[in-house]
């Protein structure tokens, strides 16, 4: 639901205010303030949980926290301290994730978009299952773990992402005009 919000935001006003103030703010380097801001999401997700452990009744097992009579007995805390990593994640995927499948179509020859959108989408599909391998993190006591473990993975990622392709964004306005590719 953020993503709904902050789309037309980003494109009505942050690109255009960015522009005007004569940043060049090219796709490779949105893609890796998309790796930044999702790694400080999983900080903040990280000092939550921490907080939830610490101020719950029931300390690290939180989530199996209840009282005598069987009602839940959870941390004194507001819902909406969740809100930054929430708000922190939907920023990351506009400039990450829909910056780098406008990338790969818009730098692709044309005859051969689908297969590098394919490519992409698959490489989003590894991403998944990574996730996945990181489940048996996703419950008490491990949950600080889990966010820390994805914010150190998303700051690594977004340098080395960065750092392997910096050439790549000195020649964005030639990479603009590739010729249609030709396969035999």
């Amino acid at each position: 639901d953020l993503l709904i919000i902050f789309i037309p935001i980003v494109d009505t006003f942050l690109y255009p205010a960015l522009r005007k103030m004569g940043f060049r703010f090219t796709a490779l380097r949105k893609i890796f303030v998309g790796f930044l801001l999702a790694s400080l999401g999983m900080v903040w997700a990280c000092v939550v949980q921490y907080y939830i452990y610490k101020t719950s009744p029931c300390g690290s097992q939180a989530n199996s926290c209840y009282n005598k009579d069987g009602t839940p007995n959870p941390a004194p805390l507001n819902v909406w301290i969740q809100t930054g990593s929430y708000v922190l994640i939907a920023w990351s995927e506009i400039f990450a994730s829909i910056t780098s499948l406008e990338y790969a179509y818009s730098k692709a020859p044309r005859n051969m978009r689908s297969l590098v959108m394919a490519i992409g989408l698959f490489m989003n599909a590894i991403s998944a299952a990574i996730a996945e391998a990181l489940n048996p993190l996703s419950s008490d006591p491990l949950l600080i773990w889990n966010y820390g473990v994805f914010a150190v993975i998303a700051v690594v990622g977004g340098f080395c992402f960065i750092t392997q392709f910096w050439s790549l964004d000195k020649e964005e306005d030639e990479l603009n005009n590739l010729p249609e590719g030709h396969i035999m």
